[in-house]
């Protein structure tokens, strides 16, 4: 994986951004093994691609096929009645904002959502 155009960092802004990286990813294994469940939304009883719907800011929307992995990651801007807004990069339009709740293309790819930033504020 290529880090061109990625603007040079700090040591302690690198540092502070690796113990994040670890945090995060520490923080994914926890859900390793968990059982699938239907509508779920708890680690503590199993979820799937419907936990997004209490998705909130800075939650990470993932995307594929269920037999093809996942394929796409977006972050949660803002959850409203109308859909959950996401930022993220297309091949066709660059970085935008759009409602993956509605959208046609992207609302049958969700895979699932998972808080990352919940446990760093604790």
């Amino acid at each position: 994986m290529s880090t061109a155009g990625r603007k040079p960092v700090s040591m302690e802004e690198n540092a502070e951004a690796m113990l994040l990286r670890e945090h995060v990813t520490g923080y994914a294994q926890n859900f390793l093994g968990l059982k699938y469940r239907y509508a779920g939304t708890s680690p503590k009883t199993g979820f799937d691609c419907y936990g997004f719907n209490e998705a909130m800011p800075g939650d990470l929307v993932f995307f594929g096929r269920k037999k093809g992995g996942i394929q796409h990651v977006a972050m949660v801007v803002e959850n409203t009645e109308e859909g959950v807004f996401c930022v993220h990069s297309t091949s066709s339009r660059g970085i935008v904002v759009e409602n993956i709740s509605t959208s046609k293309y992207w609302a049958p790819k969700i895979l699932f959502a998972r808080d990352v930033i919940s446990t760093q504020a604790n």
